[in-house]
């Protein structure tokens, strides 16, 4: 059994990624016609990269994050770095390249607090809610988990670094922790609090002699020249603040013009005080007062005060007169997290539209990689390089939680989001509740991937087609019923699936006639299993299996039903249903907490639980009186006999080319296993992977590339597996690479085979260097002989024959070493 293909890193190889090149136009508006602008109609400002990522080799992974909900921006060695929770990308202005900076090629972690930038080392400090650190130089990575594996107890996180030369002073969840980023060392832990308590510290900054610390309890100051700063005794908290305001919280300081500045951050939405401490004493910044203000920056050149505010920054000279004022860009608001000065323009992390070149009023334009809209991911559907995403969830007891992010679509490399910010069509298509909320599922046309489905918990049945949503399906244009009880126009629809004639079937969650389908012919029929659901209508996801049954999951521990129309849509008569639980000769379940079904090449039926897998090998006897019960996979692990993953709950579960199953878990990351489940192929989690959550909720597989896609709690995650489907005959059209250069130390795959063919490698003399079974339709030779020696400089053969001999095929690929 194989634990993973990566290990726990410190030193990070070079991160490169391809670069993108973005051109920026910024176009003016007058203040009158910003304010008459409706908020959602957000137009974005400039273009993001849309050249195509490079699918990589085999075993490789490739991130799909967004980049428009940043949370923070730095600058420094000419480039610009802007962070969100799960990624970073640099940006070169000069040349408009873009970098992802992940934990594919560089990070260690996830939930990115901040950045900072050290200019006596060239160096970019990124820092986690976790408290770990990442520290980039040029193409060099390293990791100080210092503080994530500490023992302190309690919030580890870091929320802000100051630097002093070589020195990061970082504000953490307990004190401030002070490391030699040139030695890679923590040098000293400071508990500031009283009698040495821990206090969480949310800005530091240097003023005069002095150290000020901005903490959730208060203003602390100590003395620089202290011997011993980690003695609680040296550090005094400010009592001549305003009383009101003296236990803070207090959340950005800043030293500026011969004064300290320091927010005092009001439970209400717009209720901040900006103080100003200087030598005559405490007063209040009248034209900040009553704003949410973020956190503030000095230029390089100290003449410039940054106060970003959450739908607007201001810019303030050293007399604290007003320099500018930026309240959008084009024709959209400013949503900014942080602020920063360039020049006379600022590098603004927004929280809608990435990272900002904001240059005054209403001047600006944003740079982003390629990438969905938001995170959110709830299912997927993969067919014919096409990846639809569903954003939406309900809640836990099956009610609308209101989410509006919309279908994201991923094609040819490049991402595209509709959602109710940035389509017309997504703001709304019936009367109910406006906008389209609680996308819970996604199909896409098995025969023309151009053309895809989406289900709203709430606005119906969605079509897409060219990547645009095309139409909608309701209770006033299809077979499909309003939701009982609910306001006239809300339909719900929780699954979708093709079946083999291109049928989209589909539940239709709260309504009697729970289940519909819209024929390849555009008829539509819905279906009522009547009395055997005891009035809960309530289903979520289905599945057609290759003997037409639909297999539909019936959530809140209800466990399955299984549906069987005859293969007559059009008559009732030969309807067949039938409960699935856990209870023997009724389906035989582990339990009735369902989460997740696939079927395999084999026809057998795999159902993830909140106990682990469960087989039905026999599915086609649903119906009959034989024993068809699930059985769950026994394993043998150090010695013992187990049940395979018991104590998991299994969210997904996809099959590959190979016909292995991709398990994804709520907790412990993903799990391949074999054909029959006995054997655990690989393991991924956050820890040995740049898998950014051990919370799986989908997995989907192009069959094609066989790029398996993971839609975990942080974001999509794709990574290039081994395996292909087979085909009906063995073609051998592609070999990658070929040739095989010198430099090339990577798999070479055989591809557009028949399942579990054999292939052999020979010389051109006949004699055997390798032989291999395919993995469904590929083969990986991985450029040795069978005694793991790397081969020669030569042409070689490829011979193919698929397992019962009547297809066969021949080719060449060129060896240099």
């Amino acid at each position: 059994m194989v634990e993973g293909a990566f290990s726990s890193r410190q030193y990070i190889g070079p991160y490169r990624s391809p670069p993108s090149r973005v051109v920026c136009s910024a176009v003016t508006l007058t203040m009158p016609s910003i304010r008459t602008l409706f908020p959602s109609l957000i137009c974005l400002l400039a273009l993001s990269s849309t050249k195509a990522q490079d699918p990589g080799p085999i075993g490789s992974w490739q991130d799909h994050f967004p980049y428009l909900q940043a949370v923070a921006v730095a600058q420094g060695g000419g480039h610009v770095y802007s962070a969100t929770a799960t990624a970073l990308f640099k940006y070169h202005p000069p040349t408009g390249e873009i970098e992802r900076i992940t934990k594919v090629n560089a990070l260690n972690d996830v939930g990115i607090n901040g950045l900072a930038w050290n200019p006596s080392l060239s160096m970019l400090l990124v820092y986690y809610a976790n408290g770990n650190l990442d520290l980039l130089r040029e193409s060099e990575g390293f990791n100080m988990g210092d503080i994530k594996r500490s023992g302190i107890l309690g919030d580890k996180g870091v929320y802000c670094a100051y630097m002093d030369g070589v020195t990061a002073y970082l504000g953490c969840g307990f004190g401030i922790v002070v490391v030699d980023l040139a030695q890679r060392e923590v040098r000293e832990t400071w508990f500031i609090g009283p009698e040495g308590s821990q206090i969480r510290v949310n800005d530091i900054v240097f003023h005069n002699d002095s150290i000020y610390a901005a903490t959730q309890d208060g203003l602390f100051v100590a003395w620089q020249g202290a011997s011993n700063l980690a003695s609680f005794t040296n550090w005094q908290k400010r009592t001549d603040l305003p009383a009101a305001m003296a236990n803070g919280p207090f959340n950005t300081l800043a030293s500026f013009g011969g004064r300290v500045l320091v927010n005092y951050r009001s439970n209400l939405p717009e209720g901040d005080t900006l103080l100003l401490l200087n030598e005559s004493g405490v007063e209040r910044f009248t034209p900040l007062y009553g704003r949410r203000n973020l956190r503030m920056h000095v230029s390089d050149n100290g003449e410039r005060l940054i106060v970003p505010h959450k739908s607007d920054i201001h810019t303030y000279d050293l007399d604290l007169a007003e320099i500018s004022f930026q309240y959008g860009y084009v024709n959209t608001f400013c949503n900014p997290s942080e602020a920063i000065a360039d020049g006379n323009d600022l590098w603004v992390s927004d929280t809608k539209l990435g990272l900002v070149r904001a240059q005054g009023q209403n001047i600006g334009y944003n740079v982003v990689p390629n990438g969905p809209r938001s995170p959110g991911v709830y299912r997927m559907a993969a067919s014919g390089g096409a990846l639809y995403v569903a954003t939406g969830a309900v809640q836990g007891n099956w009610t609308n939680s209101f989410l509006k992010e919309g279908v994201h679509h991923y094609q040819n490399g490049s991402w595209i989001s509709h959602d109710w910010e940035n389509s017309p069509f997504m703001m709304g298509v019936n009367d109910y509740g406006g906008a389209v909320n609680d996308i819970m599922a996604v199909a896409v046309d098995p025969s023309d991937p151009s053309i895809a489905y989406a289900g709203s918990f709430e606005e119906g049945l969605i079509e897409f087609r060219d990547r645009v949503p095309y139409t909608t399906y309701n209770s006033t244009n299809s077979s499909l019923q309003d939701e009982l009880g609910a306001p006239s126009g809300k339909v719900n629809i929780a699954g979708l699936a093709f079946d083999r004639d291109r049928d989209l079937w589909m539940t239709n969650p709260y309504s009697p006639a729970c289940i519909a389908v819209k024929t390849n012919a555009g008829t539509w029929k819905n279906f009522s299993p009547g009395a055997i659901l005891n009035s809960n209508f309530l289903l979520g996801d289905i599945m057609v299996a290759s003997n037409g049954h639909k297999w539909i999951i019936r959530p809140r521990g209800n466990a399955l039903l299984v549906f069987d129309d005859g293969g007559t849509i059009d008559n009732t008569s030969d309807d067949r249903y039938r409960l699935l639980n856990n209870q023997a000769g009724s389906g035989g379940l582990p339990t009735n907490e369902v989460y997740s079904m696939a079927e395999d090449l084999d026809g057998q039926i795999w159902v993830g639980t909140n106990r682990g897998v469960a087989v039905f090998y026999n599915p086609s006897a649903v119906f009959g009186e034989g024993d068809f019960d699930a059985q769950q996979i026994l394993i043998e692990q150090d010695g013992n006999i187990q049940i395979l993953l018991e104590t998991e709950e299994v969210r997904a579960i996809a099959v590959d080319g190979a016909n292995r199953k991709w398990i994804g878990t709520e907790t412990s990351g993903v799990f391949l296993i074999s054909a029959d489940g006995r054997e655990q192929v690989a393991r991924f989690t956050e820890v040995n992977s740049p898998l950014p959550s051990n919370t799986v909720t989908t997995i989907a597989i192009d069959d094609a590339t066989g790029e398996v896609y993971f839609g975990t709690s942080r974001g999509i995650i794709s990574f290039r597996s081994d395996a292909t489907l087979g085909g009906n005959e063995n073609r051998c059209a592609k070999v990658f690479p070929n040739p095989v250069r010198e430099t090339y130390t990577g798999p070479i795959a055989i591809t557009d085979l028949v399942r579990d063919s054999e292939v052999k490698i020979t010389d051109m003399a006949g004699n055997l260097v390798y032989r291999t079974n395919s993995l469904g339709g590929q083969a990986i030779w991985p450029g040795t002989n069978m005694g793991g020696d790397r081969v020669a400089t030569g042409v070689y053969l490829v011979m193919v024959a698929d397992r019962f001999g009547n297809t066969k095929c021949n080719t060449k690929l060129l060896v240099v070493r």
